[in-house]
């Protein structure tokens, strides 16, 4: 049963990314997604998804270890054309401060070594590959 709900979570992921041909360079050498048997063994999807405009979004998510197709810790991290971090969204508990803990967002270019990379809540009411795919596509590709 735990691995029917992975194999179609991974599969719903791979259709999103597919059926977002219209802003992502599905053609770009640096695209890259987890292949199936990977995702199921490691409970983990790990992909690079390259945009038209030369953005890419980074993903890390783990799944549950109940082999449930919940993103248990997840990173999403999109960069400008040039590189520079747009916006971060991730579950990492180094933030309790933050009202949305442990979830929260990084907004703006990576701070400098020795710097404090502020956090902020997160402005997306559920953080998943399909809301974070959605939230660029609205903001960027309008």
């Amino acid at each position: 049963m735990a691995t029917d709900l992975l194999e179609n979570y991974y599969w719903e992921v791979y259709a999103l990314i597919f059926e977002s041909a219209d802003i992502l360079d599905l053609e770009d050498s640096t695209f890259s997604l987890s292949d199936p048997d990977t995702a199921r063994i490691a409970q983990a999807i790990h992909a690079v998804l390259p945009f038209l405009d030369g953005s890419r979004l980074y993903v890390e998510v783990s799944l549950t270890d109940e082999g449930e197709a919940v993103e248990d810790r997840y990173a999403y991290i999109y960069y400008d054309a040039g590189g520079r971090r747009i916006f971060q969204y991730d579950n990492r508990r180094h933030h309790p401060e933050i009202s949305t803990h442990p979830h929260h967002m990084h907004k703006g270019p990576i701070p400098a070594a020795g710097e404090r990379d502020r956090a902020w809540p997160t402005d997306i009411d559920f953080v998943a590959f399909e809301t974070v795919l959605n939230r660029i596509r609205e903001r960027f590709f309008g």
